[in-house]
């Protein structure tokens, strides 16, 4: 069986985004080369979207359309082609390349639009309707190949969005698309393939098998980034350290608690980069609290408190002691000093197995240090903020990247969320239940971080 291939040149003026939209399209910052000047594009390049052995779209980047009024002026002047067609124009103009050196670069846009199946005609909205952008619109009618406008940077460009529409739909063109290739709705990328469909309805298998795959790629990188948060959540209440019961001991068991959370964290952060398809240096360039792979305003702190909007309590200790659980409830009770005087036989036998480690340590004067549930809050916070940030970004963004931008001080903890950190904290195997001997504690662990997922779908549905 013969390869399906779609091919698609993206054309337009000068500096309008084209490169910026085949990055988003193809989530690879790398692809070409962005900077905020014309002509930064001087030659066709493509790129691949494979959806299976059988089928790929091939996108081709061009140069801009730099001097279109003198190219029209060229294209219509030749009376001998006076009553030619518009294809016929643009293979006489391409016979007699030669005679124009300054259109080297329109050559190469006009050489793309007749070996391609359908344009992508790429309008930066911020700019005003010019008399150049009706000359181009023209000069693609030539070519006689389906052409989709793709309005970019709308959410910049809003007052001019209606003035675009109408002058598109004045040249007959109605099926345009509004896409940002900086803030980006995944969405918005399925609605050009929709409209690929409409107007080439001769691929519109081939079309729709490409749809299905991408969201199914979406869908499944979304899941693996609600299974990274879960996990740092459950790992991170899962964690604790013991401490002889005095001042100098519980500090140092404090470090290595905040050391190892903060690690954890990092860990995943790196991850969710690298699912997106995000670097470390495309990240630090960035209005983001990240250095060097971790978070720059450090999860201990109570300035986390005011940026997530997290209400501390009147059990919050603020100090030397912030984000750290001096004492570990352990079934549900804590052991006072009543408890230690007398009945501790009887506590020690009255509760399961697994809480004896943590009773026992108190009873010989020693204390559990956990995570308190304030940052546990923050830290989840932060990690939604992160995923719905990474998601909404295109990767042809140059703009910086801030959290405050995230909206998402409507979303409450789940119901759930302090039966979760109670399992947690029950369990401190589960930080290194990844070993192959324990396959009941890696059970019991999937299934909370499961629950912990569950809820992450509603929030993502509700954003």
């Amino acid at each position: 069986m013969d390869k399906q291939l779609l091919s698609v040149a993206v054309v337009g003026h000068a500096n309008t985004g084209k490169t910026s939209l085949i990055r988003t399209l193809l989530r690879d910052a790398s692809f070409g080369q962005i900077a905020d000047k014309a002509g930064t594009t001087r030659h066709v390049e493509g790129a691949e979207i494979r959806v299976d052995n059988n089928q790929s779209m091939v996108i081709y980047d061009t140069p801009g359309l730099e001097d279109s009024i003198n190219l029209l002026s060229v294209l219509d002047a030749d009376p001998a082609i006076e009553y030619q067609d518009g294809i016929d124009r643009l293979l006489a103009f391409i016979k007699r390349e030669n005679e124009f050196p300054e259109l080297n670069q329109e050559l190469k846009v006009l050489k793309a639009l007749l070996s391609n199946d359908i344009l992508f005609y790429v309008i930066d909205v911020r700019e005003p309707i010019l008399g150049k952008y009706r000359d181009e619109l023209k000069i693609l009618s030539y070519a006689a190949k389906p052409i989709i406008p793709v309005l970019n940077f709308i959410e910049a460009g809003q007052e001019n969005i209606s003035a675009w529409q109408t002058q598109l739909a004045r040249l007959n063109l109605h099926a345009f698309v509004s896409f940002d290739s900086v803030v980006f709705r995944f969405s918005d990328e399925l609605k050009i393939y929709q409209k690929m469909q409409t107007l080439l309805a001769h691929r519109e298998q081939q079309l729709d098998a490409l749809i299905t795959q991408r969201k199914q790629q979406w869908q499944e990188r979304e899941s693996a980034a609600q299974q990274l948060i879960a996990t740092l959540l459950v790992e991170a209440a899962a964690c604790r350290f013991k401490a002889d019961n005095n001042e100098k001991s519980i500090s140092l068991a404090s470090e290595q608690l905040q050391s190892a959370i903060r690690e954890l964290e990092k860990q995943t952060l790196n991850q969710l980069l690298a699912l997106y398809q995000f670097k470390q240096h495309d990240i630090d360039q960035y209005d983001l609290p990240i250095q060097q792979g971790q978070w720059e305003l450090d999860l201990f702190s109570s300035d986390n408190l005011k940026e997530f909007g997290v209400k501390a309590t009147s059990n919050f200790v603020k100090g030397a002691g912030i984000g750290v659980a001096v004492d570990l409830v352990a079934a549900g009770m804590t052991l006072g000093a009543a408890a230690v005087a007398g009945g501790v036989m009887g506590v020690l036998w009255g509760v399961k197995q697994r809480y004896y480690d943590e009773i026992h340590a108190k009873v010989k004067g020693h204390r559990y240090l956990c995570a308190d549930d304030l940052t546990l809050q923050v830290l989840w916070m932060r990690q939604l903020s992160l995923l719905i940030a990474l998601q909404q970004r295109g990767h042809a963004s140059v703009a910086k990247m801030s959290l405050a931008d995230v909206k998402i001080d409507k979303i409450e903890l789940p119901k759930q969320w302090s039966k979760w950190l109670k399992n947690a904290r029950q369990h401190p195997q589960w930080l290194i239940s990844n070993k192959s001997e324990q396959p009941l504690l890696r059970e019991k662990k999937q299934l909370l971080i499961d629950q912990v997922v569950n809820s992450l779908i509603v929030i993502s549905h509700e954003k």
